[in-house]
C-alpha cells in the first residue's frame, strides 16, 4: 500500500512539472506546487462526481471531457477554498495541461 502512495505521489510530481511547463509564463509566475495539487484534486474529484471514468471510450480510445465545464468547478473550488488568485482563462490551460498529460502518458509508445 505504500508503495502505491509513493508511486501516486511521483506521478503527481510529473503532473505538477508537465503541467508548470506547460502553462503561459504569467501563469506559471503565480502557480506554486501546493495550488497545482489541489487543482490535480479536484479535477480528479470533478471526474468522479461527473461520471467522466465511466464513460465508455470512443473508437480511438478517448472520453469526453468538457475542459469549461472542469475549469469552472476548478474556479468555483479555488475561489471556495482561497487558493490563489486565478481566473477561468487560468484554469482552463491548467485542465488541457493536465489532459495533455495524460494523452502523452497513454501514447502508442508508452503502451
Amino acid at each position: 500500500m505504500a508503495d502505491e502512495f509513493m508511486l501516486e505521489d511521483m506521478d503527481d510530481d510529473k503532473t505538477v512539472e508537465f503541467i508548470k511547463n506547460y502553462v503561459s509564463q504569467e501563469l506559471k509566475e503565480k502557480l506554486t506546487d501546493d495550488d497545482l495539487d489541489f487543482f490535480l484534486d479536484t479535477i480528479c474529484d470533478y471526474y468522479c462526481d461527473n461520471g467522466t471514468f465511466e464513460q465508455e471510450p470512443d473508437s480511438e480510445g478517448c472520453v469526453d471531457v468538457d475542459v469549461d465545464a472542469v475549469a469552472a468547478y476548478l474556479l468555483k473550488e479555488s475561489q471556495k477554498h482561497q487558493i490563489g488568485d486565478y481566473d477561468l482563462d487560468d484554469m482552463i490551460q491548467i485542465v488541457n495541461g493536465e489532459l495533455e498529460f495524460g494523452e502523452q502518458l497513454e501514447g502508442p509508445e508508452n503502451v
